[in-house]
């Protein structure tokens, strides 16, 4: 088996389109199954050796390494020797690009954005910014971050996710509707909460979230609605939060994943109640081809059980 070879066979195992190209130590974006080749939600890297390498899947949260000798699953390798420097150097990070994150909150003005516009919501205001880049230092860190922040012209949507209230990350939506998330930020548990009421449900993309929290007014129901970013971290929120339900979206079936789509393999796994449309595509799909009373009747059945 070639490295090649071995890559495609890493990346259908995680859910990602092979890339075009690959550098030597250098992650390349590559668009997860079922998202759209625009969504550049998936990694690649060879490793400098150019014998061995690694491809993640940033949706559903799976990664596989790979060599000539073919792949293997990332968690079945024994973890490394605990390096206490490298953790003190790495919480340090985080802290770090947790302040950065709050600067370009703060820095943020509430405004309505093109995507929200494109996604039925034109008089939503959001958190946006014309240009992200004065905020980042310059530090390696800081130019480790700069040089991975989405290429283009703002204004830039962000939607911060939140930990017990401290802002951990960033997601960077362009005008077009690409999303990035921050460099090195932390999104495991993060959400970010567009309401609050009497019962949570958990959404994936900030354009669902708005689309169950509009079909659920319509319901006259008040309800904490979180976007949590990806399927995988859909499924972490929601299990933290007793009762809540997760709208998943409708992600085509994946061999990998037993023949379930992303939104629904990991909801499935959380315990909670969930449901997702009944066509591909995710609740603001169904909310912009059928209108908001289609969504709302939807999520009355959910309720009522």
């Amino acid at each position: 088996m070639t490295l090649t070879d071995a890559m495609r066979a890493a990346c259908q195992a995680v859910g990602i389109e092979p890339p075009r190209g690959t550098k030597l130590g250098e992650w390349v974006k590559s668009p997860v199954i079922g998202k759209g080749r625009g969504n550049g939600s998936g990694r690649v890297m060879i490793n400098s050796d150019g014998k061995t390498g690694v491809a993640w899947n940033h949706v559903s949260g799976q990664h596989m390494r790979f060599s000539e000798a073919g792949t293997s699953d990332a968690e079945s390798i024994p973890p490394p020797k605990r390096d206490r420097e490298a953790e003190r150097r790495e919480a340090g990070e985080r802290a770090e690009v947790a302040r950065i994150c709050q600067r370009i909150v703060k820095a943020c003005q509430p405004m309505q954005h093109p995507y929200l516009e494109a996604k039925g919501f034109p008089d939503e205001l959001g958190l946006v910014i014309e240009d992200l880049r004065p905020l980042i230092p310059d530090h390696q860190l800081g130019r480790d971050i700069a040089f991975r922040l989405p290429e283009g012209a703002g204004p830039w949507l962000i939607v911060p996710g939140r930990i017990e209230q401290q802002i951990t990350t960033v997601q960077i939506i362009a005008p077009d509707g690409v999303k990035k998330n921050i460099y090195r930020g932390t999104m495991k548990g993060a959400a970010h909460r567009i309401a609050t009421g009497s019962e949570t449900w958990v959404c994936e993309g900030i354009a669902t979230a708005l689309t169950v929290r509009a079909a659920l007014r319509l319901l006259g129901r008040s309800a904490t609605v979180l976007s949590a970013f990806s399927a995988a971290n859909v499924a972490k929120v929601a299990g933290r939060i007793e009762g809540s339900i997760i709208a998943a979206d409708h992600d085509r079936p994946l061999e990998q994943l037993h023949g379930k789509g992303t939104g629904e393999y990991y909801a499935a796994q959380s315990r909670r109640v969930w449901t997702q449309p009944e066509a591909l595509g995710d609740f603001n799909d169904w909310h912009q081809r059928d209108g908001l009373r289609a969504v709302a009747l939807h999520l009355r059945g959910v309720i009522a059980g």
